[in-house]
């Protein structure tokens, strides 16, 4: 096979630094294979679905990986709330299935952490549902700075206003 798919093997499968994985998961690989290649590398991010890595799972949803539904739906409910949400997102951009949307809303309950919030905060535009459309707009209103600053950018509003807010709280 070619040079992408070797890139892809490099920088995506086996990506074990954080300098290969500070900017997140490279989708543009994925992007530059060609059928054959894509259907390979498809059948790698399948072989590799497990709890702790969820490059395979962003993967197969940008992929939009059918073959790999029955995989994902099979490690939905073990897993922790921050990965539930990247695995619904990713049955989501597989199959739209309506279904899935009480899961994400159910993880979002159980995350606190700011980090796993931002996550998922960038996740819920692409359901275009208005129960994850008021989700996302209650995090607009977040005590938490960067919760509040990042949903409002991922709503596509200014976050000048988000930002006034905090620094006036700061400076009152």
């Amino acid at each position: 096979m070619g040079a992408n798919l070797d890139a892809f093997r490099r920088n995506y499968l086996n990506a074990d630094s954080w300098e290969l994985r500070k900017d997140g998961p490279p989708l543009q690989l994925l992007d530059s294979l060609s059928d054959d290649e894509r259907a390979i590398a498809e059948d790698e991010l399948i072989r590799r679905i497990h709890s702790g890595d969820d490059w395979p799972i962003r993967g197969l949803g940008h992929l939009q990986s059918v073959k790999a539904l029955p995989e994902l739906k099979g490690i939905l409910n073990d897993s922790k709330p921050a990965l539930q949400a990247i695995i619904a997102h990713a049955i989501w951009k597989i199959s739209e299935d309506p279904g899935i949307i009480p899961v994400i809303l159910r993880a979002s309950q159980q995350i606190t952490n700011w980090q796993e919030l931002i996550d998922l905060i960038y996740l819920l535009p692409d359901f275009h549902d208005p129960r994850t459309d008021a989700l996302l707009a209650a995090y607009r209103d977040h005590p938490e700075y960067l919760v509040a600053y990042n949903a409002t950018r991922a709503s596509g509003l200014s976050t000048d206003e988000v930002v006034r807010r905090f620094q006036r709280s700061k400076s009152g």
